[in-house]
């Protein structure tokens, strides 16, 4: 049978809502929302411990049907609880096996070690305690193997704290929290939605007007039929979740991309693109004034023996940095497809952290800026089928895009790129984007070397190109050795000896050196 209409993957969008609902109201959600995250931390230490017995989590795993329920109420609350906090925990040990990845590629254990360590990982094996068997060869993984398997991702998971499911956002689907139009227009129009909710209550269920806004209603799409509930600073907030699916799929067809542009990412100029451009370059100004506002409530807050979070205004300007992040980010990336209309976009690996910044605004930067990025990117994905490129940024500010040469006092200043080889002088942002974007023919695995790694193949590379030789006798420029490699410890650390003379010709006491000038 020919389906009438075409398939699309759904693509989900989230529009935080407010609502007047009584206090009485208020009172019923707020109940229904704790018992959920009460229920969501007995539901997690139960997954945890499934994880480290049988090494997987089980969203299915229903033996204790009376503690949940009595905790949760109905049934069906503790299933979508349940569902909820799995997906959850697997995310973060997701990313915990990306980690335990880069761990082995960064090691000096033998390649034929290193295979077995990626078979486990890739399996989701580290606790698993059935044989784990090599694919291909049918060679069972040895225990010293599988227990330094264990070991590894032991040390990944400790470096980060598990999820904290006791403040999780509560989502309901159409069996606890259905979702309506209202029949006409009520409060002058501003109320948008009617949720039902059921109640901790058995048998009482309580109907809350969601207010909308120009934003949310200009979303194209179908709201799907179900909700998420979440208290943020003291305030209850709804998620009205809209599958924009068809309206990607239109958008993916008629979008014309072309051609590649490789972006720097930085604090000072957000991003720098491989096209010469530099977008974003009065952000670092509004960082510093948020960073200022932060830093003096916190100390205020210290001295008062309190914690920076218990204060209303360290929250609200917090927030206010992750919306100004969602705002630039999202206008600038906007801009960049509407003139330039790449088909992929290229990025470094990215870090959030600015020496002008305090350790504590840097931290908040790094929490939420590389999620908000990744985020934008999986829309552009969705709205215009525009893929996005990683590639290890390691020394890409100081290697040269010209003749490759990487050397740290490539930087004498901010913003300046020299080239203490060549001579190429250009924006150090511009210089990076350009490195970035020929990375992009590196092999995958490039990406997930370590920077020293990284450094061994940038100078390899340099020493194979055929490079301008520069003489032992010949005078560098202001102030710049003869051949800067002899003061760069990237190449050895090598420094300039006394050459003597025979006749006209000089000959260099070092072997080491003679090799390099001779390069």
């Amino acid at each position: 049978m020919s389906r009438t209409k075409s398939a699309h993957l759904p693509v989900m969008r989230t529009d935080l809502l407010p609502s007047n609902m009584t206090a009485s109201k208020e009172a019923a959600v707020l109940a229904l929302l704790r018992a959920y995250r009460a229920g969501a931390v007995l539901l997690g230490r139960e997954q945890w411990r499934l994880f480290f017995e049988t090494g997987r989590f089980d969203r299915n795993h229903d033996l204790d049907k009376v503690t949940f329920a009595a905790v949760i109420g109905a049934a069906n609350r503790v299933q979508m609880c349940r569902y909820q906090v799995v997906g959850q925990l697997q995310g973060w040990v997701s990313n915990r096996a990306n980690e335990f990845r880069d761990t082995v590629n960064a090691s000096s254990l033998p390649s034929d070690t290193k295979h077995m360590l990626h078979t486990i990982n890739r399996a989701g094996a580290w606790f698993s305690r059935t044989d784990v068997v090599m694919k291909g060869t049918g060679e069972i993984i040895s225990a010293a193997v599988r227990k330094l398997a264990r070991n590894i991702m032991h040390h990944c998971m400790d470096r980060h704290r598990r999820p904290d499911l006791s403040c999780i956002s509560m989502r309901l689907d159409h069996r606890a929290g259905s979702i309506a139009k209202p029949v006409k227009a009520m409060q002058g129009g501003r109320v948008g939605w009617w949720v039902s909710l059921s109640t901790m209550e058995k048998g009482r269920r309580i109907s809350v007007p969601l207010l909308t806004y120009a934003y949310h209603d200009k979303r194209p799409g179908r709201a799907t039929n179900g909700i998420q509930v979440n208290e943020r600073d003291d305030r209850l907030t709804f998620g009205v979740i809209t599958d924009m699916g068809e309206a990607c799929a239109k958008g993916r067809a008629a979008y014309e991309g072309s051609g590649v542009i490789a972006l720097d990412f930085g604090l000072s100029t957000l991003f720098a693109t491989s096209e010469g451009q530099l977008l974003g370059q009065g952000w670092l100004k509004q960082l510093r004034r948020y960073d200022s506002l932060i830093s003096m409530i916190a100390a205020s807050q210290q001295r008062a023996g309190r914690k920076p979070r218990d204060s209303k205004r360290y929250r609200a300007f917090v927030e206010d940095v992750r919306g100004f992040l969602r705002t630039e980010i999202g206008r600038v990336l906007n801009k960049l497809v509407a003139d330039g209309k790449p088909a992929e976009l290229v990025l470094e690996r990215l870090d959030f952290r600015h020496t002008d910044l305090s350790r504590r605004l840097n931290a908040i930067l790094r929490n939420c800026g590389r999620s908000i990025i990744e985020a934008k990117l999986a829309d552009l994905k969705d709205r215009f089928g525009i893929v996005s490129t990683e590639v290890n940024p390691a020394y890409s500010s100081q290697t040269c895009s010209c003749c490759g040469y990487v050397d740290k006092r490539n930087r004498p200043s901010q913003g300046v790129f020299k080239c203490l080889w060549c001579g190429n002088t250009m924006h150090a942002d511009l210089n990076a984007t350009a490195n970035i974007e020929a990375r992009r023919a590196r092999p995958h695995g490039w990406l997930f070397q370590s920077k020293a790694a990284v450094l061994a193949d940038l100078v390899r590379g340099f020493g194979e190109r055929r490079v301008r030789a520069l003489r032992s006798d010949r005078s560098g420029s202001r102030g710049a050795p003869a051949d800067p490699r002899l003061t760069n410890p990237y190449f050895g650390g090598v420094k300039p000896v006394v050459v003597r003379s025979t006749g006209s010709r000089k000959v260099s006491k070092s072997p080491k050196t003679r090799a390099l000038v001779a390069a």
